[in-house]
């Protein structure tokens, strides 16, 4: 009888942590927008000060530091021509937000 309550042990713990590693994976998938939607938000707020003419993102997120904080984010960028001068911008944004965390002029 020992031998079976080991291996229902055995088997419980496993199917408990496959569960739990199960349901992390879709908690943070759920959790953070798309690439589309996330470049959608940048190009709206920076459009409001300059013209923008291109951007690019990269799809997959992944994970930024700054200032002591730690960020899931999309890195990208985008170009504005503004009076025949083109101007390049590399940004920042919250995966899961969408928020603009940092833009620098190229």
């Amino acid at each position: 009888m020992s031998n079976r309550l080991g291996a229902a042990i055995v088997v419980g713990t496993i199917t408990g942590y496959l569960a739990g590693i199960a349901t992390c994976q879709f908690i943070n998938k759920k959790g953070s927008l798309s690439s589309e939607n996330v470049l959608a938000r940048v190009k709206k707020a920076v459009s409001e000060q300059w013209p923008i003419n291109g951007a690019w993102i990269y799809l997959s997120p992944q994970s930024w530091s700054k200032d002591d904080f730690t960020h899931f984010v999309y890195k990208g960028g985008l170009t504005s021509d503004e009076d025949g001068i083109i101007h390049h911008f590399d940004f920042v944004a919250d995966a899961h937000t969408g928020s603009l965390l940092e833009l620098k002029a190229q």
